[in-house]
């Protein structure tokens, strides 16, 4: 049965590769969200790769807690991210680590719970939107039942311009509208001059538009890369043709 689209708006958020800043774009969304007065969602329906406190020896997931201290930690953990499994691998594989499998039913049902709770909802993704997210679903996949606009997000050095635009044509080519594309600094020690010609290139390749450059360890809002104004989430999510590069 085709239990999507969900009666709220919302974003997908994917990424070009793991480590591109996916949960912190989302978290920076979900803020302004909340601060704007909307009661926002963020549902990541599987993560990898446990860290182990060193005082209490227990377990946690750093995605989930980022995620759920952005929305004011207001909805349980298991809310945010219904399956969770501790090896740093791709969710099929770890979960095949601990002698399980990754539900595809609860993923979906993790995601329409959220419909009755919340005006806006962010769902992120793991990996690069080829990776497997269960046995039999890739993130793309999944993204495509969902049906939201994706939004990107990408590293701002060397090899984005390949990264983003193989990105966007597989999503494209899945028939799913990518609302736009982040480029995130994530490292400052690997810094080059190609951070000052990137969004342009991919631009030049592209009517999905290059958002934001989010300068390292950003506290402020996401700000349009052309404009340097507020960027409306709401807005992009419910009309994103009106942001595409025409």
């Amino acid at each position: 049965m085709d239990v999507f689209p969900l009666k709220i708006p919302g974003l997908m958020i994917v990424g070009t590769d793991t480590g591109v800043g996916k949960t912190y774009i989302s978290t920076a969304i979900a803020r302004q969200l909340m601060s704007e007065g909307t009661s926002t969602g963020a549902y990541k329906p599987a993560c990898s790769g446990s860290i182990q406190a060193g005082e209490t020896g227990e377990f946690y997931w750093e995605d989930v807690e980022l995620l759920s201290k952005a929305i004011n930690r207001t909805f349980p953990l298991e809310r945010i991210c219904p399956q969770t499994f501790h090896a740093p691998l791709a969710p099929p594989v770890a979960a095949r680590n601990e002698g399980k499998q990754v539900d595809d039913h609860l993923l979906r049902q993790g995601a329409l719970w959220w419909q009755n709770q919340v005006e806006f909802l962010i769902v992120e993704g793991v990996g690069g939107v080829l990776c497997p997210l269960t046995e039999e679903m890739l993130v793309v996949d999944f993204a495509a039942e969902l049906k939201y606009p994706v939004l990107v997000v990408a590293r701002a050095g060397l090899g984005t311009i390949n990264h983003s635009l193989l990105t966007v044509e597989a999503l494209q080519n899945r028939g799913l509208c990518v609302a736009g594309l982040i480029l995130n600094d994530v490292d400052p020690e690997l810094s080059d001059e190609s951070r000052t010609s990137n969004a342009d290139q991919i631009q030049q390749w592209t009517t999905v538009p290059v958002l934001s450059f989010v300068p390292f360890e950003c506290q402020s809002n996401l700000l349009h890369h052309q404009s340097q104004d507020r960027i409306d989430w709401v807005q992009l999510s419910l009309h994103p043709s009106r942001f595409a590069i025409k």
